[in-house]
This record gives structure tokens, C-alpha cells and sequence, in this order.
């Protein structure tokens, strides 16, 4: 199994040469799946361990029978549901995803991912005609239970003998299905139906800032809905707008590039595993501060010994 150090050494190999990924760093993050799986056996009728099994098994077969049996075993659970939604929306399994969408669109009511998934299949379907329903405006808020997921791969990853850290490393994916989607049904042109979806998706991805890719997506949603904008006294308006996002990106750029040369490095195993537990309380950006000042305490002054 990999190690903190190996992956210290993976992560120094891959600054030094410039490369995402290397040969080392596929290895060291491909899963046995009957690791998983033996797992979720060993704890029957546990929805946690099926539910994680599910996020982290990548047969689409083994992942639906585990997705199924989550969902059973907790009588339906809408957080369960609503990924299931989107893991199926992104396998072509489109009646399935819409079922469950709609499920959710009820259970879930003042959720924008179930409306997502739906207006995305649509779109894939090429049956733009069947936006039947507008969007509420009190439809707000964006949860595609990412934390949540987080959470489940860790646990079934730790059982599996994996360390903390190993399992947060290997556990840890703030992108979702849910926004692979959003950021494809802003790509122009953009529908009519779905303008205020779109803009409600990017506002409340830039407010709830959980995970740094969730605000960039937001940030891209609203400047091409702004490319959409033709009424001369919304430009200047639009103009501040624009200079703020991209402000905010070269904030986050320096931030990403801070972490990556300085703080990584020298942080230690058990820092590294609050850091994965605080993007999941607080946010990736605070969780990134916290490790920062952590990392540059100054460590504590040793009083000299005193003679008798």
C-alpha cells in the first residue's frame, strides 16, 4: 500500500518535472476493487460502507449495485439518491437518472443539482422541448453532497487497511458529476430555460465556497451568462463584475502556488490529515489558511536548563 512517504516523494518528483501525473502517481492511486468490495462484505447492511464502496469503485456494474443497496438499506436516503442521480446521468443511464432526479426534486425541494441532472439529460437528449417546468426562484442552493461522499470514501478506505492520510489522499475529490454537468450546460449557446438555473448555480457555488473548483465553475457560469447581456446600462455593472472574478482568480492562483511550493512540503503526516478534515468542516480556502499558519508557527522556545 502506499505510504505518506512515497507519496512525499511522488509529489516532489512530479514539482521538479512540471507533470500532473506520473507513472508512480497512477500506481500509487489505482484501487483493488475487490479491496473495496471485501469491505462492504464484512459489513453487511452497512449503507456507509456500500454508500463509500459506490464512490470509489469505477465498474459502473459494481457501482449501481452498491448505489442500490445503499438505498435500500436506508429507505432511500435523498443524499444517496441524488448521486446515484447524477453517477447514472454520467453512465447514459438516462431513465434511471431522471427517476431519481425527480425524486430528489421533491425530497431535495430547494436543491438546484436535482434540476441539473434533469436539464442536462434533456439537453443530451436533444428534447429541449420538454422543459416543462421553470425553475422557482426559491431554488438556491447548490448541494451535491460531495462532503458527504468524502466522508464515506475515507471510512471504507481506512477499513480497508489504508492510513488516514493515505485514505484522505486517496479519498479526497472535490469534483463531482453534479458540476462536470453545470459547467457543460454553460457552454454556449446557452439555453433560454436555462439562463436562471445557470445563474442561480453560479451564485451559490461562488457563496458556499466548499471547494476551490466549485468557485472557479461558478466564477466561469457567470461570465457567460454576462456574454449573454445586451442592455447597454447593465454594462458597467457587468465591467466590475468581471474585474472582481478575475481579481479573485489571481488571489486563488497565488494562494494554490503558495500551498503547493512552501506549505506541502513541510507539512507533517497528522497536519496533513487535519487539513483533508478541515476543507470538509470549513472550506478548502480556510483549511488551506489554517495548514499555513501551522506550518509557519515558529515553534516553541526550549527554556535552558537550570543549574542547582
Amino acid at each position: 500500500m502506499p505510504t505518506f512517504d512515497s507519496f512525499r516523494q511522488i509529489d516532489r518528483t512530479r514539482r521538479l518535472t512540471g507533470q500532473l501525473q506520473t507513472a508512480e502517481l497512477l500506481k500509487a492511486t489505482r484501487l483493488d476493487p475487490e479491496l473495496i468490495n471485501g469491505v462492504v462484505r464484512q459489513g453487511t447492511n452497512d449503507a456507509h460502507l456500500a454508500w463509500g464502496a459506490a464512490e470509489l469503485l469505477t465498474d459502473w456494474s459494481q457501482r449501481r449495485i452498491r448505489f442500490e443497496s445503499a438505498l435500500a438499506t436506508t429507505g432511500t436516503n435523498k443524499l444517496i439518491a441524488l448521486r446515484f442521480a447524477c453517477a447514472a446521468a454520467r453512465q447514459r443511464e438516462y431513465d434511471l437518472a431522471l427517476q431519481w432526479a425527480r425524486y430528489c426534486k421533491e425530497k431535495d425541494p430547494d436543491n438546484l443539482v436535482p434540476w441539473v441532472v434533469e436539464s442536462w439529460v434533456l439537453v443530451e437528449r436533444k428534447q429541449r422541448s420538454q422543459f416543462a417546468q421553470t425553475l422557482p426562484v426559491w431554488v438556491t442552493h447548490y448541494r451535491d453532497y460531495t462532503v458527504d461522499a468524502c466522508e464515506m470514501r475515507f471510512l471504507v478506505l481506512e477499513r480497508a487497511g489504508y492510513s488516514p492520510y493515505v485514505a484522505r489522499r486517496l479519498g479526497f475529490k472535490p469534483d463531482s458529476d453534479a458540476l462536470l454537468m453545470a459547467a457543460e450546460l454553460g457552454r454556449p449557446p446557452v439555453e433560454e430555460m436555462l439562463r436562471l438555473l445557470l445563474k442561480q448555480t453560479a451564485d451559490s457555488l461562488q457563496l458556499r465556497r466548499q471547494f476551490l473548483v466549485n468557485e472557479l465553475v461558478g466564477q466561469t457560469l457567470e461570465r457567460t451568462l454576462y456574454a449573454l447581456q445586451t442592455e447597454l446600462e447593465m454594462q458597467t455593472v457587468v465591467q466590475s463584475r468581471k474585474e472582481a472574478i478575475a481579481v479573485r482568480r489571481e488571489e486563488l492562483k497565488e494562494l494554490l502556488v503558495d500551498m503547493e511550493r512552501n506549505i506541502v512540503e513541510a507539512a507533517s503526516e497528522s497536519q496533513l490529515v487535519q487539513y483533508y478534515d478541515n476543507i470538509l468542516a470549513f472550506g478548502e480556502e480556510e483549511a488551506m489558511h489554517k495548514l499555513m499558519a501551522t506550518v509557519r508557527a515558529p515553534a516553541p522556545a526550549v527554556s535552558a536548563p537550570t543549574g542547582n
